[in-house]
């Protein structure tokens, strides 16, 4: 499969629909390996064009290399997906014409050929690469060997489940000043009960809230609060706990688990899997230990990578006694292991060693050195190298690699955009850099409308809005709203028509109600508003150059293709589409 960007950057035309159509081959595709296809005559075999049966099948030969139908079948799909979602997808048709997708595949072909002949592929850097690349899946095989199997704790799941869904029946205060809270805390030790405290601090305006005890869900509750209610006993009131927006007095009326909520139960089970996960694998790289290393326990203990601070380290570097030994590989030195822990501090070693930063990496970085090791000796001892589940994806990569590190170094240099390129584009485009009206928008929402409403009423007679959103009852999870705004900026053009209705000359700082039909209600918070203006070209600059500067480098490798397919010969099997 070529990557994403390379098909995006060879792109010349709007790309076929993927459809359950059937391929016309010519027929001597059908003899090549794994591509099982039906004969239509002597000269033609049809194949499914989304099928794992046929993927294998040849669609076109550059020169050696063979290009199969799952890289045009991805090439397909990668095209639709990219195409704009308000874009009319085009109807499917007997003679869909499939040459624009095979012709960017045979063009970026000729590229990495080229790329070959010049010997790109043959540079340590270039090799290093595919060879971390081919080690990363290596690893990746192994691991997911060590886990296959593994399963989730239940008592673990349900432990997570009761934690996660927890919800608290509070009954609590908001005092906007320190000497009101110091104050009610005295009362309550003076011996005076919560609720008439409550009450007289409320009625006496010095204090908002009081109201009748709610269950609130964790998603609801500040961290501030959330924090203060782990250590809470039921009917001991807790506070004063400092918010952004004062100092909040809480009693704890009973804790419930609401039961039915699948995805906390996903979560959760998901939680209680990677724990186990992470402990099949620890097992399984500490057999590898035993198996294949010796390790110098004594020494990597009493190691300290801190000691003489930044000229001790540099002394390190070149430490080369071993701290591990793999059967028939080099020793694992104090030196490997510093050199690893220095990546982790790439703006210098001199603040993290007096900060104590640098020791507390040793031991991870030892175990991903020698677990790389010792992984990929397991590997070779299974012959997982050999499996087609490794060999496509380090191919593909590879492949990608070439193409782009060709680009980089051949054709990308010799494509220019000019400031008289940008601002012609700018004059001629003006429409596309006018910024539509943008919104910063909070919210909260709620299961009624009359609950919406009430919350409204409150906000606008200067009620908290933090102290609104982890209070006020009837809210909608935030898992389940249809909306989600958290303090997003977006555009009045996305927002739903009746939101952006409702949003209609609206200032900073006001609220607005939006009930869709069907929906929750929503009390709608205007953070802040910016009015619809012209981009200036300063702004848009980079933008356009950047346009521009992709345009051109498609065009130029496009030609630089051309010319390579005029020179090499080039067979294409496909020869139509059959329903």
């Amino acid at each position: 499969m070529i990557p994403a960007t390379l098909i995006a950057l060879l792109a010349t035309a709007a790309p076929a629909e993927p459809t359950s159509q059937r391929v016309l081959l010519k027929a001597a595709a059908a003899a090549a390996p794994s591509c099982r296809a039906t004969r239509v005559d002597d000269q033609l075999v049809r194949v499914a064009l989304f099928s794992p049966e046929s993927e294998a099948c040849p669609v076109a030969k550059v020169g050696d290399d063979v290009i199969l139908l799952r890289e045009l079948a991805q090439a397909l799909e990668l095209g639709h997906l990219q195409r704009s979602p308000r874009a009319a997808a085009p109807a499917t048709r007997p003679d869909m014409d499939f040459t624009p997708a095979l012709d960017r595949l045979i063009a970026t072909r000729l590229l990495i050929q080229e790329a070959r002949e010049m010997r790109i592929d043959a540079d340590p850097k270039f090799r290093a690469a595919v060879d971390d690349f081919k080690a990363s899946r290596l690893r990746a095989m192994l691991q997911r060997e060590a886990v296959r199997g593994v399963k989730p704790d239940p008592a673990e799941v349900e432990r997570l489940y009761r934690e996660a869904v927890r919800e608290w029946k509070i009954k609590s205060i908001l005092l906007d000043k320190e000497d009101a809270a110091k104050a009610f805390q005295a009362a309550l030790k003076a011996g005076e009960r919560f609720d008439a405290l409550a009450k007289k601090f409320v009625d006496g305006k010095k204090a908002k809230g009081g109201g009748p005890a709610e269950f609130v869900p964790p998603k609801q509750l500040l961290p501030e609060i959330k924090e203060a209610l782990r250590g809470a006993k039921r009917g001991v009131p807790v506070g004063p706990i400092r918010i952004a927006s004062g100092w909040v007095m809480l009693r704890v009326d009973g804790v419930r688990y609401p039961r039915g909520d699948a995805a906390a139960r996903e979560q959760a089970r998901a939680q209680a899997t990677a724990r186990q996960e992470r402990e099949a694998v620890r097992r399984f790289y500490l057999s590898l230990v035993a198996r294949y290393a010796k390790v110098d326990e004594p020494l990597l203990k009493r190691l300290d990578l801190e000691a003489n601070g930044e000229k001790g380290f540099k002394a390190l570097l070149e430490d080369r006694r071993p701290l591990a030994t793999v059967r028939g590989e080099k020793p694992l030195t104090v030196g490997d292991l510093a050199r690893e822990v220095s990546m982790k501090f790439f703006h210098g070693l001199e603040s993290p060693i007096q900060q104590r930063r640098v020791n507390r990496e040793k031991d991870d970085a030892f175990e991903r050195l020698l677990g790389a090791r010792l992984f990929a000796k397991e590997a070779s001892a299974r012959r997982l190298d050999a499996r087609p589940e490794l060999r496509r994806p380090v191919e593909e990569y590879e492949r990608g690699l070439a193409f782009d590190t060709f680009v980089e170094r051949v054709i990308a240099p010799d494509v220019k955009v000019t400031e008289q390129d940008a601002q012609r584009y700018y004059e001629q485009h003006k429409d596309e850099f006018t910024a539509p009206q943008m919104y910063k928008l909070d919210g909260l929402a709620f299961r009624t409308l009359p609950e919406a409403q009430a919350a409204l009423d409150k906000l606008k007679a200067g009620t908290d809005f933090a102290w609104m959103q982890s209070s006020a009852p009837g809210q909608v999870e935030p898992e389940k709203r249809t909306l989600q705004l958290d303090g997003r900026t977006l555009s009045a053009s996305r927002l739903p028509h009746a939101l952006a209705q409702a949003l209609a000359g609206v200032r900073s700082g006001e609220y607005r109600l939006y009930a869709p039909s069907g929906a929750e209600a929503w009390v709608v918070r205007v953070v802040d508003q910016t009015p619809p203006a012209a981009q200036p070209y300063v702004d848009a600059r980079e933008h356009i150059a950047k346009r521009l500067w992709n345009e051109r480098l498609a065009v130029a490798m496009n030609d630089y293709a051309g010319k390579l397919r005029k020179a090499q010969p080039v067979e294409v099997l496909v020869t139509g589409v059959s329903p």
